[in-house]
C-alpha cells in the first residue's frame, strides 16, 4: 500500500510540472491567429485523448491490487511520458 502512495505522490508532482507547460501551452495558443489554431486541432485532439488515457490510468493505478499494482504503474508511467512528449511536441511545434 506505501508504494502506491509514493507513486501517486509522484504523480501529484509530475503532473504540477506539467500544468506549467500547459499553461504556456495555452497562452500561445491564444496568441495564434484563427489559421495558426485550426492547423494545430489534430494534435490538440491527440493531446486530449493522451490526457483522458493517463487519467484512466491513475484511476486504475489508484484502484490496483498489491499483485497489479506494477502492472498499472507501468501502465500509468506509459502514458504519462506519452503525455508529456505530446504537450512537449506541440511547444516546440507552435511558432
Amino acid at each position: 500500500m506505501q508504494m502506491k502512495e509514493e507513486y501517486l505522490q509522484r504523480v501529484v508532482a509530475e503532473v504540477e510540472d506539467l500544468a506549467v507547460r500547459v499553461a504556456q501551452l495555452k497562452a500561445r495558443i491564444a496568441k495564434q491567429k484563427v489559421s495558426v489554431n485550426l492547423q494545430f486541432n489534430g494534435e490538440l485532439e491527440y493531446l486530449r485523448n493522451r490526457f483522458a488515457d493517463f487519467k484512466k490510468r491513475i484511476e486504475e493505478l489508484e484502484e490496483a491490487s498489491d499483485d497489479r499494482l506494477e502492472e498499472a504503474h507501468d501502465a500509468a508511467e506509459l502514458a504519462w511520458h506519452d503525455l508529456e512528449h505530446a504537450v512537449d511536441a506541440l511547444l516546440a511545434a507552435l511558432p
